[in-house]
């Protein structure tokens, strides 16, 4: 949804910025925003190894500030690991955005957005105690992958989201596909700025995360039945593979035992490399 945000500003003749936060050493997620030609245009910084929220909030109100001035007005995607807690994040943003304000550059917070992968809403709810905390703060929130789970678990989801965040909009997907004018046009919903104090929790406690390269294409069956077997510990890995059988690079995604693979038609990568997030259970 990030890239497709970023390309409907670009279009529009917006030139926004862009904050990374990569858990891993690796911005791969960053390199996937470099596909519209005029994304040189876009004003790209990257957090790696840690969480904005958390262990990285220092240099995290150092970027916001330096992008808030750089973009000169124009919008500031923020797009977080997924561990980062939401109600840290907002409190950091706000913080950081008055500790910014100078003369006429002055910013405001848009709008929280959090991405439900329906068909483990509850699955992960199982293996991260944290992950209702993601909904509490959200103005929107867009239950993807509908096309994998039944209506009436899609209606079970929905319900538990409403009852963690009344307010929230929820916004169903295929593939991520919304209206982004839409999204971008709600307003923040009433309940985002309570409960923004307290004391500061590490909400990645006890992940790990590294990246190797991958030197040979690899046999995918193989390795879906690997990570199969260590599905409780390998929580996430991501990036750009060659795949025995496919031509060019492949983007690679695997969560919570689910593995997929699509053709990257990009023209950036130059090297097969995964980022691995471990919860050592």
């Amino acid at each position: 949804m990030s890239k497709r945000a970023l390309a409907h500003q670009l279009d529009q003749g917006i030139t926004p910025a862009v904050l990374m936060n990569e858990f891993g050493e690796v911005d791969g997620d960053g390199s996937l925003l470099h596909d519209h030609p005029r994304s040189d245009d876009v004003e790209l910084e990257a957090l790696l190894s840690g969480c904005i929220c958390c262990d990285l909030s220092g240099e995290f109100s150092e970027k916001v500030g330096h992008l808030v001035r750089k973009s000169k007005g124009a919008p500031l995607f923020i797009e977080t690991t997924g561990l980062a807690d939401t109600g840290q994040l907002v409190r950091g943003v706000e913080k950081a955005l008055a500790a910014s304000q100078t003369g006429s550059i002055r910013g405001k917070l848009g709008s929280v957005i959090v991405m439900v992968d329906a068909p483990r809403f509850v699955k992960l709810g199982t293996y991260w105690t944290a992950a209702k905390d993601h909904l509490d703060q959200a103005d929107i929130v867009v239950l993807n992958k509908m096309d994998q789970i039944e209506r009436r678990q899609a209606d079970r989801i929905e319900s538990r989201i409403k009852a963690a965040n009344p307010e929230a909009t929820v916004v169903k997907a295929v593939h991520a596909d919304v209206q982004i004018d839409r999204i971008l046009r709600m307003p923040r919903a009433g309940s985002v700025a309570m409960q923004l104090h307290g004391e500061i929790k590490n909400s990645a406690a006890g992940y790990q995360s590294g990246s190797f390269k991958i030197l040979k294409p690899f046999d995918p069956v193989c390795q879906e039945a690997w990570l199969k077997r260590f599905e409780r510990s390998v929580i996430r890995m991501k990036g750009f593979v060659k795949v025995q059988g496919r031509t060019g690079f492949q983007e690679l995604q695997w969560i919570m035992g689910s593995l997929a693979l699509t053709p990257y038609t990009g023209v950036r990568q130059s090297q097969a490399r995964l980022v691995v997030s471990v919860n050592p259970i």
